[in-house]
């Protein structure tokens, strides 16, 4: 009987320990022990990239790209890793020539930093070679432009010179094709001058006068008086 008592006894404070026994939730990190963890993990991956620094026999800078590039891909593909390589091709003076050639990759990095926990004081030097690089390519883009407009420009006044000269070659040409009195007929023409006042300023019959006039037309390439005028006031 007093074995069943005891055993009766133990069942109740088991049951009773169960019931009270409060269920302890996992610690909540504050923000500082996650900075803390964060880059306790950065440290410890900066040693096996300086281990793999050692180890790299890199040529040409090409090639020294091409080991980090393969570096940050064949690791754990974290941030902190990327960051590392981005951090070791800045000291090299090589991020902005990485930048020139990949530069939708380093946009996009950027981008996936920001929206990290990683503090931006970490990837800031990334930003400003971004920068650099638009203002750069900017500046690029507005001497090319510059120099376009110059060299349109010149085209441009070659082009009316050269029209502007053979239009007045053109009347050279054209005016001495006509004879000395055809030439003062034509001014008294354009002068405004009738046949009639023509034949007398310059003593000649007024069939005389609408002879050369004929063949003003017919050298001018022109109809009549209206024609004349337009083609010598253009």
């Amino acid at each position: 009987m007093k074995n069943y008592i005891f055993l009766l006894f133990i069942i109740t404070v088991k049951l009773f320990g169960q019931n009270n026994t409060q269920i302890i939730p996992p610690k909540k990190l504050s923000p500082s022990e996650i900075y803390t963890k964060e880059y306790d993990f950065i440290d410890e991956e900066e040693q096996k990239f300086e281990k793999f620094k050692r180890q790299i026999k890199a040529v040409t800078t090409e090639d020294y790209l091409e080991k980090i590039r393969t570096y940050s891909k064949d690791s754990l593909k974290t941030l902190a890793i990327k960051l590392l390589s981005l951090k070791e091709l800045n000291e090299k003076k090589l991020l902005q020539k990485d930048i020139s050639l990949n530069s939708e990759y380093y946009i996009r990095l950027l981008e996936e930093l920001k929206s990290s926990e990683i503090n931006n004081q970490e990837y800031f030097f990334l930003e400003k070679e971004l920068n650099s690089y638009y203002l750069i390519n900017l500046e690029k883009k507005q001497t090319f432009s510059i120099i376009l407009n110059i060299i349109f420009g010149i085209i441009i006044a070659i082009l009316i010179y050269t029209i502007y000269s053979l239009k007045s070659q053109k009347r050279l040409n054209i005016i001495e094709e006509l004879s000395n009195q055809e030439i003062k007929i034509k001014e008294h023409i354009l002068n405004g001058k009738s046949n009639k006042e023509i034949a007398e300023e310059l003593f000649i019959s007024l069939n005389t006068v609408k002879t050369h006039i004929t063949n003003i037309y017919s050298k001018l390439n022109v109809s009549n008086r209206k024609e004349l005028i337009n083609k010598f006031q253009k």
